[in-house]
């Protein structure tokens, strides 16, 4: 499939990588934004959606219902026109993944998921990313692959979307944890620790939302968990840091939005949450505003001397 004209919706940090990345491979690419101070003169979404071969949806998943349903009926007729979630949370009014949510309100469309350590500014700055490319259709997903991959950017092409959108939604959540450390101050070798504690569980919760653990071990999840983990972009790592310094959260990233639904819909599949201790620990933070410093000594006492619930 050839594609030639593109409409992003977002233009924030994420969108405008993306326009510059795109641009370069001789796409036209137009950008609109709720805000229209960020791009003065941007055409209205009646204009730039219809004629689009891709509509890149590089929006937070908070506002990601209300931007699908506005775009959905400006598309070209299914299928030619290609629907790219980059949202790495879910849907809060029915906990369902991008995937699933596009599935409902673009069903004939077919869907692109992108995930993976994509830190806005380092694209913007010409440093190099990496992400999986999924998509169910293979024409789809070879020709989309194609068109993020090159010399900035190791495009990886999979057939699971729902894979590549769950991994997003873990790295998030446990993203957190590690700004929480950070916020904390603990060593390195704490750090590292947490870190590989976190990469088990996201591995261990997979199958709760249909999803391949190796994948999420991938670049979709650890991969991207390592980068927003250790980022000083990362806004779920600053949250972190807000969190134990104030006990609040003024600007939530992802995986903050996330937890509620995510924590809903895990225990809607019949899921122990006991089973998964670091992820009690991230809750008992972040919802249940318990202290941060004491809540995770709690968890390493209990995971080093072999008393963990599990």
């Amino acid at each position: 499939m050839e594609i030639k004209t593109i409409a992003i919706l977002g233009g924030g940090r994420l969108g405008q990588a993306m326009k510059s990345l795109l641009e370069k491979k001789g796409v036209a690419v137009a950008v609109w934004d709720a805000d229209e101070s960020r791009f003065p003169g941007q055409k209205p979404l009646a204009e730039i959606v219809p004629p689009a071969d891709a509509v890149l949806f590089c929006v937070p998943s908070p506002f990601m219902r209300n931007a699908l349903a506005t775009a959905a009926p400006l598309l070209k007729p299914a299928p030619e026109a290609v629907v790219v979630s980059f949202a790495k949370g879910m849907d809060a009014s029915s906990q369902k993944t991008m995937p699933e949510l596009f599935a409902e309100l673009a069903p004939a469309h077919p869907l692109v998921a992108v995930g993976g350590p994509m830190l806005a500014e380092e694209i913007s700055s010409g440093s190099n990313a990496a992400g999986a490319v999924a998509a169910k259709d293979p024409a789809v997903r070879g020709a989309f692959a194609a068109l993020f991959a090159g010399p900035q950017f190791n495009a990886e092409p999979s057939d699971d979307p729902q894979s590549v959108a769950v991994a997003g939604i873990l790295k998030n959540i446990y993203a957190v944890l590690l700004g929480i450390a950070d916020g904390l101050k603990v060593g390195d070798n704490e750090k590292g620790w947490l870190t590989s504690q976190a990469a088990g569980e996201m591995a261990s919760l997979a199958p709760f939302f249909g999803a391949d653990p190796k994948l999420v071990m991938g670049t979709a999840g650890l991969g991207d968990l390592i980068a927003t983990g250790y980022s000083e972009h990362s806004r779920n790592r600053k949250a972190g840091d807000e969190i134990v310094a104030t006990g609040t959260c003024s600007l939530p990233g992802e995986g903050l939005l996330s937890l509620p639904s995510f924590l809903l819909r895990l225990t809607a599949s019949g899921a122990d949450l006991p089973a998964f201790p670091l992820l009690g620990t991230i809750k008992a933070i972040c919802m249940d505003h318990r202290p941060a410093k004491e809540t995770i000594d709690a968890y390493f006492t209990q995971e080093t001397t072999g008393i963990s619930s599990k």
